[in-house]
């Protein structure tokens, strides 16, 4: 502004003017509808993508998760000095995962199970309830992984599977004990060691 000039406080000249109201600022009703058609736009694309992320997620949980209590099952077979096993009962999302211990030193058996011989460590966790979604697939894995005193165990493989169709492996070595993961690719037709 030039000095000695004075700002117009005026409304410009229109519809207003004569009656002291300057015009109203803001979007008008088909700006708000257009943007709202493309809000729910993205998030139709959207969503659909992030709960295939969800599932694929809660999947490799699952898997570590059984990875993981396998692993604590050698412990404590190591530490009580007698053999413990962990047993998948049930089928497809009622499946329950439990740690028993060899309370007669014949090993753990089914039947020692079922007759309260080898009594449970821990309460039946149902996997569907911690990962929903996440199913124990009838791919010829093994329902009971036995693990010895000193360290080793019988061989197996659980199967999982997440919603959106991951598939999971969880693979016990019998002399090592080791416990393996691995993740089905479909583009190469095989299994993946995951980590």
């Amino acid at each position: 502004m030039l000095p000695g000039r004075r700002r117009n406080r005026e409304p410009a000249p229109g519809r207003f003017a004569g009656h002291g109201l300057r015009p109203a600022a803001g979007y008008t009703l088909i700006e708000a509808l257009l943007v709202c058609a493309i809000v729910a736009v993205v998030t139709a694309v959207a969503v659909p993508v992030s709960l295939a992320g969800v599932n694929r997620a809660r999947g490799w949980a699952g898997t570590r998760f059984v990875a993981a209590r396998l692993v604590r099952a050698r412990a404590q077979a190591v530490g009580r000095g007698a053999a413990v096993a962990l047993r998948f009962a049930g089928d497809g999302a009622l499946v329950t995962l439990a740690s028993f211990v060899d309370d007669n030193r014949n090993g753990v058996l089914t039947g020692d199970i079922e007759s309260g011989l080898d009594p449970p460590l821990d309460e039946p966790v149902p996997l569907a309830a911690l990962f929903p979604g996440v199913v124990i697939t009838a791919e010829g894995g093994v329902r009971l992984f036995s693990f010895s005193p000193d360290g080793t165990s019988s061989t197996g493989s659980i199967y999982l599977q997440s919603r959106d169709g991951s598939r999971f492996a969880v693979r016990v070595l019998g002399a090592t004990a080791r416990v393996r993961i691995e993740r089905y690719v479909p583009a190469r037709d095989g299994w993946v060691e995951a980590f």
